[in-house]
């Protein structure tokens, strides 16, 4: 049976909501994740909307959650269908890709947040009405106030443009033509938000269109709180030792990515399949350039020998499995 098709029903037909939001988690305690959800849920007040948890890699954490969704209340005002997922391979590259192109059941606005993400009460509203007051824009940005680098984040995105991975926005129609020409996300990308934003500015296709900055709109009064690392916490500290070294690889990626589309001007469809592969066929086309990340990046010369090592993608052929739905109203 079709994710987009439940009980026999044809989602997209029969239950075509306003919005759309999709929490992506894998590593989130049960608790951070379901604040995650009912802080969405409070924000898409009287708006229908359709809630996708996708967690991915992480079974036990799907199943809780899906008992979670089974068992909540009704909200006062709320028009809600609430899903969760599990998907087998722990990678939100795939979660992504599975959730656009296989779960995503139509919606005029997209929203996509991460297990930790508390959006404010205003700022699906507010991320709505900029879109409809911004017919050039095809996606949406809200901003971080939370944490020791949101300040600087904030006024980069504000001077430069961006999307932020913790919550972003994507209209409808940006979607369906993602999905047109089959743009998936590398598997074991670490820099989605980037990927996605640099394919977005250039209108999926830098052959044809210039880098156009109104393509993505950035809401300074749409933000979202979570809990801030504990610098003295020995489960926080080795979480952020793995930020660390993905970060280094970001730098790689994010590389690789200017030189696909504003040097080499290649569309956005048809990314290699693989963070490996986008960044190491890059390395070896441009080892100058490479060798200048390296420099600057001390770090990337060990993300580099990690994305030489080859891994298991192979659960990713298997469909999402859907564990709960909830129908809310109030």
């Amino acid at each position: 049976m079709s994710s987009t098709q439940i009980f026999g029903l044809d989602l997209v037909g029969v239950f075509r909501m306003k919005w759309a939001v999709a929490i992506f988690s894998s590593r989130e305690t049960l608790e951070t994740l379901s604040s995650s959800v009912a802080a969405a849920l409070k924000g898409t007040g009287a708006t229908e909307t359709f809630i996708d948890i996708m967690v991915n890699g992480n079974p036990k954490l799907a199943h809780s959650i899906g008992h979670y969704v089974e068992t909540l209340p009704a909200l006062p005002g709320a028009h809600a269908i609430v899903r969760a997922w599990c998907i087998s391979l722990a990678d939100a590259g795939h979660a992504w890709n599975q959730y656009v192109h296989s779960v995503w059941p139509g919606s005029d606005i997209a929203y996509f947040l991460t297990g930790y993400t508390k959006v404010m009460p205003d700022a699906l509203t507010l991320i709505s009405e900029g879109l409809c007051g911004t017919p050039a824009a095809w996606a949406a940005a809200g901003v971080p106030t939370v944490g020791r680098s949101s300040r600087t984040t904030r006024e980069s995105m504000l001077r430069a443009g961006g999307l932020h991975g913790g919550f972003y926005a994507v209209r409808g129609t940006t979607l369906t033509k993602m999905r047109a020409i089959d743009f998936r996300l590398p598997l074991g990308i670490y820099r989605a938000d980037a990927v996605i934003g640099a394919a977005i500015y250039f209108g999926l296709d830098p052959a044809r269109n210039r880098w156009d900055l109104e393509r993505i709109l950035v809401e300074p009064r749409a933000t979202w709180t979570f809990r801030a690392l504990r610098w003295w916490h020995p489960d926080d500290i080795r979480i952020q030792l793995r930020r660390l070294m993905r970060q280094a690889q970001g730098a790689l990626e994010n590389q690789a990515i200017r030189t696909r589309f504003a040097i080499e001007r290649r569309s956005a469809e048809g990314l290699p399949r693989t963070s490996a592969e986008l960044v190491l066929s890059w390395a070896k086309a441009n080892p100058t350039m490479a060798r200048r990340v390296l420099l600057r990046h001390p770090l990337s010369f060990f993300a580099l020998r990690r994305l030489r090592r080859l891994r298991d993608f192979s659960r990713a052929l298997a469909p999402p499995k859907l564990i709960s739905m909830t129908s809310i109203e109030g």
